[in-house]
């Protein structure tokens, strides 16, 4: 059975953070994927877009740097543009993607950090001895193996090696629905020229509601993004709420959506000027699924804690984004961060009660409130980060690191605190 000091199961911006964060640490590190690349909802789900890099208050100022911003000089490498863009309907600065340049430059990232990249990996059952996690059991495309570890991190997302290690979870959090789910559809065949006619994408919508199957509760239009590097564009407007935890709840939004953005985009053909050959170019591998379980953390991050934008002598990140809540389909709403436009996730957000688990990204502890500005993936890279040098310290010492520690060695990795 190979071993590893740090164990990080999931690939997306919060994977990615705990591995080279780990890694820069000194820990040898495998870093474990379901999908062929890496990336995570920028890739898998096609939210092309970071959130959080950047204050959204009136300074702007950068609130991530390390091992994001390291990611971020990466694409800038490929000549992508890493300056920040201001949503047409929000305000909010965030950094626009080509998913395709993402994946290359994160396949970079990690493996210059020489980290063991496993791709097409399904975990399937964890080992325990005590209270420790010890080993993994995984399924790749051609073998099941194991692999033991010293110190583990959840970037799953959904919680699995959480849950699969014993850990409590939770769902719907303070009564509150789950966070809808996105399915961004890609468009092609438009004039290079094209501007967007904000009223007549909204009355085109309001034409397909009134013979849809599925309706489509967002009001405003939705959001356009041009895509880099081409001439399609980013539509977001199918929007599906979740009320329980189930596959085959997730399996009916995946179809359901499709057909919504097929029969919704024969709309847009025939009702708005410039659209007449448009044409879905893909829908991504997956829907958007912003909210599943919910590991039980040493302390979850409050509304109260953002509205302030408190400053925790624990804090290992920047949380800077609005709190984003989309448990009305179709009607998200922003609450600011309050103080000096950010506040700090403290260390205890990130560690449980299994002594060598930390959570990474949109695991950690967080009300129901505050999840909506911790879970986007600039804030994730950063509690990756964080995550992936608590599992490094505890390799090297046999021992929880104290926050002290942690902040120092994220200091040395360029973080921002």
């Amino acid at each position: 059975m190979e071993s590893f000091d740090v164990i990080v199961c999931g690939g997306g911006a919060a994977g990615v953070g705990a591995a080279v964060g780990a890694a820069q640490s000194g820990a040898r590190v495998a870093l474990l994927e379901r999908y062929g690349f890496l990336g995570g909802a920028a890739t898998n789900a096609q939210v092309l877009s970071y959130c959080g890099f950047y204050q959204c208050d009136s300074r702007g100022d950068r609130a991530i740097g390390g091992v994001g911003y390291q990611a971020l000089l990466e694409l800038a490498k490929l000549r992508e543009n890493i300056q920040p863009h201001h949503s047409e309907l929000t305000g909010n600065r965030i950094i626009l993607l080509d998913p395709e340049k993402l994946k290359y430059a994160l396949d970079q990232l990690v493996l210059s950090h020489r980290v063991e990249l496993l791709l097409h990996t399904t975990l399937v059952q964890v080992k325990k001895q005590d209270s420790h996690l010890q080993a993994i059991d995984l399924v790749d495309l051609f073998q099941q193996k194991s692999l033991s570890g010293t110190a583990f991190v959840d970037a799953t997302g959904n919680g699995q090696l959480a849950r699969f290690a014993g850990l409590s979870c939770r769902v719907n959090q303070q009564e509150k629905h789950f966070q809808s789910m996105s399915l961004p559809i890609r468009l092609g065949g438009l004039p290079k020229d094209l501007t967007i006619d904000r009223e007549a994408i909204k009355a085109a919508v309001a034409v397909y509601n009134q013979q849809a199957v599925f309706t489509i509760p967002r009001q405003d239009g939705g959001v356009f993004m041009r895509v880099p590097n081409s001439n399609d564009w980013l539509w977001m407007i199918v929007d599906l709420g979740l009320s329980d935890i189930r596959e085959d709840l997730v399996t009916k939004a995946e179809w359901m959506g499709r057909k919504i953005a097929n029969d919704c985009v024969a709309v847009l053909r025939s009702e708005v000027t410039g659209f007449e050959h448009c044409h879905i170019v893909n829908t991504g591998p997956q829907i958007g699924i912003r909210e599943a379980w919910r590991p039980v953390a040493q302390y979850a991050l409050k509304r109260e804690d953002l509205e302030i934008g408190r400053k925790f002598d624990s804090g290992i990140a920047r949380a800077a984004w609005p709190m984003e809540d989309h448990s009305k389909p179709g009607k998200p709403s922003y609450l600011p961060i309050g103080g000096s436009g950010y506040g700090l996730v403290p260390l205890e957000a990130l560690s449980t009660k299994i002594p060598n688990l930390w959570l990474a990204g949109r695991t950690i502890g967080a009300d129901a409130d505050a999840y909506g500005s911790i879970r986007v993936m600039g804030t994730s890279f950063a509690t990756g980060q964080a995550a992936g040098v608590a599992a490094a310290l505890f390799a090297q010492q046999h021992e929880c690191p104290q926050s002290y520690q942690v902040i120092a060695k994220l200091k040395a990795q360029e973080a921002l605190l």
